[in-house]
This record gives structure tokens, C-alpha cells and sequence, in this order.
């Protein structure tokens, strides 16, 4: 057994939304639970927005018994805030999730960085969770090697790096092996050959769903794999075509393009 003969394929939270991530969601939480499990998604990932918006108990009505394992993402701890901390904590002990995914915004000189990581990550560590961060192309931490860095110089025990498709094709070719040990989850997406001349727009607009752009998911994969790495899988798809599709369509898309890359 391995990350290739897994059959937990989780739908990140940004891939049902039917908006651009800076919008709300067009479709309810309730009808994006349903669709992801008919789909056969074994589950849908959280945003800490709508926990907040929606209060807990809302939350646990609308997914019905669904899979929540994952929240993300977890924003402002780089700046010094817990704005949103309480709640997703809270969420995740009534759900039981495994993982909070979070990302780093605003450049801060490295100690203070990795201070503030360092304390999120206790404080998450007390729920249960592990954090996962996400480098991303042009973004202050673009690189697995960046990620390493501030997870081992904050000594955190309970994080790990998260693998997105795109951001790790998009930042061009890297040696992961040294650091096949902290990857704690992977992201399957797509991309296009020639990336839009405006980065944010690319990395928003044009994050496809699997099989849509010229990645080659499959090989990925069996590179991870031999890698070591058997970690659970989602699909983060942030396309206006996919925000356009009727949702039960999105959902079937998106887990077929999911699937697909793991059988090539």
C-alpha cells in the first residue's frame, strides 16, 4: 500500500465554492456536502470565514454527518493575530479534524516568524491538530526548502508542509527528498502551459482541475510515492470555468480529475 492505492480524496474547501476566492460562496454548505459526497469525496475542507460567519453549531447542521477533516486556510498568525483561532479550534474538536492548513502572508524578519508559528502550532497542537503549511509560488515562502526552514527552526513538532500541484510546478523543478519526511498532505490541481502574465490572476483564476492543464499528476505521484510520502489527498481547484459549472458538475469534475491522477 501506498499514496497510489489510497481512496481518501477530500474536496478543498475553494473547489466547490462556485466563487472567486474573494467572494463568498454561491453555493450553501449544505448543498456543497451533499455534491462532495456524491461526487465520492470522503470529505470537504472548512475555511475559517465561514466558520466564523456561520457559528459552529450552523456548521455541524449543514455538512450532515459529512467528513470535515481539514480546515484551511488559517490566516494571520505571521501578523501576531488569533482572530479567527478560537473558532477553528472549537470546530475542530466538535468535528474531529486531523489538519489545519495555513499559509504565510506578510513578510517578518525570520525569529519573529518563526516565534509566531511556533506558538499557533502549540496552541493547535492542544486540539489535536496537525498545521500544515503551504509554500506557494510568488509568495514570501515559495519552496518546500523555505517551508522546512521555519517549521525546524520553530521547533514545532505537529507541522508539516503541505504539497500543492500547481504552486509546486509553478516555482519550477525542486528536489523534494530531503523533505519527504514532513509532508503531512497533497493538493492535486493543474495548470496552464503558459501561465497568465499577471501571477495572482494565474494562481486564483486559472488553478485547474486535474487533467484540464499539462501536468503530468501521475508521474508526480509515483515520484512521491517512491518518495516515502503516503499522506491524504484533496483537490483544490480556483477556476472561474469550474466556478462556473453547475455544482453537482463541479463536484463530478473535480473528483474524476482527483481519481484520474492516481490511476493514470
Amino acid at each position: 500500500m501506498g499514496l497510489l492505492d489510497r481512496t481518501d480524496l477530500v474536496a478543498s474547501y475553494f473547489t466547490l465554492t462556485g466563487e472567486h476566492m474573494s467572494k463568498p460562496p454561491r453555493h450553501t454548505l449544505r448543498d456543497r456536502a451533499r455534491a462532495a459526497s456524491d461526487a465520492g469525496f470522503t470529505g470537504l475542507a472548512l475555511a475559517p470565514a465561514e466558520v466564523v460567519a456561520a457559528g459552529i453549531d450552523a456548521v455541524v447542521a449543514a455538512l450532515d454527518g459529512f467528513p470535515a477533516p481539514e480546515i484551511e486556510p488559517l490566516k494571520g498568525w505571521d501578523s501576531g493575530s488569533r482572530d479567527d483561532e478560537e473558532a477553528v479550534f472549537a470546530l475542530a474538536d466538535a468535528l474531529g479534524c486531523r489538519q489545519v492548513t495555513t499559509i504565510q502572508l506578510v513578510g517578518v524578519e525570520e525569529p519573529r516568524l518563526a516565534e509566531r508559528f511556533a506558538g499557533m502550532c502549540a496552541r493547535a497542537a492542544e486540539h489535536g491538530l496537525t498545521v500544515g503549511f503551504e509554500p506557494r509560488a510568488n509568495s514570501p515562502v515559495s519552496t518546500p526548502a523555505q517551508a522546512a526552514a521555519l517549521i525546524t527552526t520553530s521547533g514545532a513538532s505537529n507541522a508539516g508542509i503541505v504539497l500543492d500541484a500547481y504552486h509546486m510546478h509553478r516555482a519550477g523543478p525542486v528536489d523534494l527528498a530531503p523533505y519527504a519526511h514532513m509532508v503531512v498532505s497533497v493538493q492535486l490541481n493543474d495548470m496552464l502551459a503558459t501561465p497568465r502574465p499577471d501571477p495572482v490572476e494565474d494562481a486564483l483564476e486559472f488553478r485547474l482541475t486535474p487533467g484540464d492543464g499539462v501536468i503530468d499528476l501521475h508521474s508526480w505521484l509515483i515520484e512521491l510515492d517512491h518518495l516515502g510520502i503516503d499522506v491524504p489527498l484533496a483537490v483544490e481547484v480556483l477556476s472561474r470555468d469550474h466556478n462556473a459549472l453547475p455544482l453537482a458538475e463541479a463536484a463530478s469534475r473535480a473528483a474524476a480529475g482527483g481519481r484520474a491522477a492516481l490511476e493514470g
